[in-house]
Formats: structure tokens, sequence, C-alpha cells
């Protein structure tokens, strides 16, 4: 837990606050510390990881590195953004930004329920061990990758509360590829190692849409 804090304290440090020194009344908007604060919940409601040594895994395919620095450099594009483009419309609250607030709190849970249904069986790189079996509980009842869609509406969501368009360009066109990369390599191991069962599986429940895709 301790080391899952830390972690959150400096990402957020490094991605929210370092960017902004520029132009360090933007920190009084609470926008910003709104942002600090879910980026700590995410850390600390997911295992621990090291975003420079995940990598290590060679079944993960660099999948997990791609996922993670995709996220950081989005969300650091909508801190610039926000920080010296929009500034200081970034940081109103209107509609836009109340539905997005909303929309990043659901997406983080989402993510925690998936992580809290699997407990030690969730690991931030692709492991099947002899014994496990495919859960069908919680939301993988839903989707078969919900931590997957929780984090990105929770990402996505991050970026439209700061009104930074050019970002969510960005976001929507690199996401989706990282995550679908991930979720394609993560789907090959296990229907190899499960077979028929994650087949079936598989025929019941959607990847990432429930009841479309």
């Amino acid at each position: 837990m301790i080391k899952r804090l830390v972690m959150g304290g400096v990402i957020s440090f490094l991605v929210v606050i370092l960017p902004v020194l520029g132009n360090t009344e933007i920190l009084h908007a609470t926008h910003m510390w709104i942002l600090i604060l879910l980026g700590i919940l995410a850390s600390v409601c997911q295992p621990s990881y090291n975003p420079f040594t995940i990598t290590a895994k060679p079944k993960d395919k660099g999948t997990g590195a791609q996922i993670i620095w995709s996220v950081y450099l989005t969300q650091l594009a909508a801190i610039l953004e926000a920080t010296y483009l929009r500034w200081p419309q970034s940081v109103y609250w209107d509609l836009v930004a109340s539905i997005a607030v909303w929309g990043a709190m659901l997406g983080l849970a989402l993510r925690t329920w998936a992580v809290l249904t699997l407990g030690d069986l969730f690991t931030m790189h692709i492991d099947v061990q002899d014994g496990h079996s495919v859960v069908r509980r919680g939301p993988y009842r839903l989707v078969r990758h919900p931590s997957y869609l929780g984090a990105f509406i929770m990402y996505v969501s991050t970026i439209v509360f700061l009104h930074a368009w050019f970002s969510l360009i960005a976001a929507i066109l690199i996401l989706p590829f990282a995550f679908l990369r991930r979720i394609h390599t993560e789907e090959t191991i296990l229907k190899t190692h499960f077979g028929e069962e994650y087949e079936v599986y598989g025929l019941k429940v959607k990847k990432i849409l429930p009841g479309i895709w």
C-alpha cells in the first residue's frame, strides 16, 4: 500500500504539478487537485509496477509498457494544453466538466472492481498459472476486459475534464491502439491456456463493449 501510494504521488508530481510550474496559478483550480487525487487512487487501487521495467515480461510483447506510456503521454499533453493553451477556460466548471469528472470516477470504479474481483490473479503483466480458471463473476460477467475499459474511460474523461480537445484527439488515436494490442496478446495466451473453456466464455461475454463487441 505504502509503495503504491508513493508511486501515485511521484507520478502525480511529474505529470500534473511539474509541467505547470510556468503557470502556477492553475494549481489554485480545484480541477488540478481532483486529477491528483484520481491519479493517486488509480495507483493505490492496482498492483505495484515500475514503468521502466515492465517490459521485462516477454509474454507481454511490450503491451503493458505501451499502455502505461500512452496514458502518461496523453495525460501530460492534456495538462500542458490546459495550462498554456486553454487557460483559464480549461478549468471552468461547466456541464462538460461535470460529466467528465463523473466519467473518470466511473472508469476508476470499474477498473478497481475488476482488480478486486481477481485479487491476487490480477497482475500488471500477462501471466496464467496452473490452477487458474476463467473468472466469470463481478464485472467479468459483463465484458472480458473490464479493467481496460475502465482505464480507457477514466483517462479519456480526465482529458475532457480539462477541455483539452487537441489532446483528446491524440488520446482517441493512441489509447485504443494500445489497449486493443494488449487485448489481442492477452486473448491469444488465454485461449492457448484454457482452450474450449475460454472459447465458450468468449461466445457468451463480449470483449470490451457489453452486448456489442
